[in-house]
């Protein structure tokens, strides 16, 4: 017996045949082409998707922090549009799905409201604008362009910082509009050393190099603007954030963080109702007999910011912290768009699950 004629392949079957069976064969191997070419049509498209990303990271990003600032701004603004119209965000990349957009939809039909559909499309827009702004002012930094930046912060919050030399602090604030620029402009406002948390997640093999290093520059941006702080990664350990609280400095960690597996949790009042957070922040704080803040960045127009500040005090005093979550749970209603992690705002309802630590408002377990 000889092999098959050509005419019998199942990618040139026609569909007809007097044999039992034919119909059905040919039926299946047209299923089976179908498949086949839509899944070689996805991989296609992502590889376009990862093309254009690395081009944008690498060159684009860069590009843009070497204009002038009214252009910049309004070109970033069309990047987040962009993005939106795409749902690209560097972890939806490097996952190779759009998830963010669909885990934003989600977190803000968990928001105090509910929101309408009119509401949610805004927001979702925003907060790719907003993720967009930021990766411009990370580039802005990296290209010592800070100066050319201006920031309000009102005497009194000044005032107030000033007052608690003797003592180290711990600030919050989420993923929320300008933070990261904050950090640098509080340090440049008070002459204090600031420090903030890195993360290895950044460099994981998934992340395209150009985000990775998009990053380096960030964090290493930032150092040359805190007035000998620095931005070490969490996962090598709490020894040095420990120290620079110790000595006094001031350490920005971000509010919104779920609990990371086996890490310290705590629960707290935060957008409507009580939720479970990563507890890292307080526990250093309270171990280190320091004193916790809130703050929050807002971009006002091109190159032109405020930051805000809730009142500061003792991390023992359970208030202290409820004031803090109250403080930045406030800022995000107000402007739920510029909440750019939104989508981990379902990962922080959850009720602490059988064996995980959980820290209440007194840091107790």
């Amino acid at each position: 017996m000889g092999a098959a004629p050509a005419a019998q392949h199942p990618l040139l079957r026609h569909g007809r045949g007097g044999r039992r069976g034919g119909i059905h064969r040919s039926t299946l191997s047209q299923s089976a082409m179908r498949a086949a070419l839509a899944t070689w049509a996805r991989a296609a498209v992502w590889r376009a998707v990862r093309l254009a990303h690395h081009a944008d990271f690498a060159w684009l990003l860069p590009a843009l922090a070497r204009l002038p600032l009214p252009l910049a701004y309004g070109l970033s603004a069309l990047r987040g549009r962009l993005n939106a119209a795409t749902g690209r965000d560097w972890r939806s990349v490097a996952l190779g799905l759009r998830h963010i957009r669909r885990q934003s939809l989600a977190a803000y039909a968990l928001l105090p409201g509910p929101p309408t559909a009119t509401d949610t499309k805004r927001w979702t827009a925003q907060r790719f604008a907003t993720e967009a702004r930021d990766e411009l002012e990370a580039q802005l930094v990296a290209a010592n362009r800070l100066g050319e930046l201006q920031c309000a912060v009102a005497a009194a919050d000044l005032s107030m910082l000033a007052q608690r030399r003797g003592r180290g602090l711990v600030l919050l604030t989420p993923h929320f509009d300008s933070f990261y620029l904050g950090i640098a402009f509080l340090a440049r406002a008070t002459g204090g050393r600031f420090n903030s948390m890195a993360s290895a997640v950044t460099r994981d093999p998934r992340v395209d190099p150009a985000v990775s290093r998009h990053f380096e520059h960030k964090y290493r941006g930032l150092e040359r603007c805190i007035n000998g702080g620095s931005v070490p990664d969490m996962e090598d350990g709490l020894r040095p954030f420990y120290r620079m609280l110790q000595a006094h400095e001031t350490l920005v960690v971000l509010a919104d963080a779920p609990v990371l597996p086996g890490g310290a949790a705590m629960e707290v009042d935060f957008l409507g109702r009580r939720r479970r957070l990563a507890g890292g922040a307080l526990r250093l704080a309270q171990r280190s007999g320091s004193d916790l803040g809130a703050f929050v960045c807002r971009a006002l127009a091109a190159g032109r910011y405020q930051i805000e500040m809730c009142r500061i005090g003792s991390a023992s005093d359970p208030e202290t912290l409820e004031r803090a979550y109250r403080f930045l749970g406030d800022a995000i209603l107000a402007q739920p768009g510029r909440w750019w992690a939104a989508d981990l705002l379902p990962a922080l309802t959850e009720a602490p699950g059988p064996g995980e630590a959980a820290l209440d408002a007194h840091g107790k377990a």
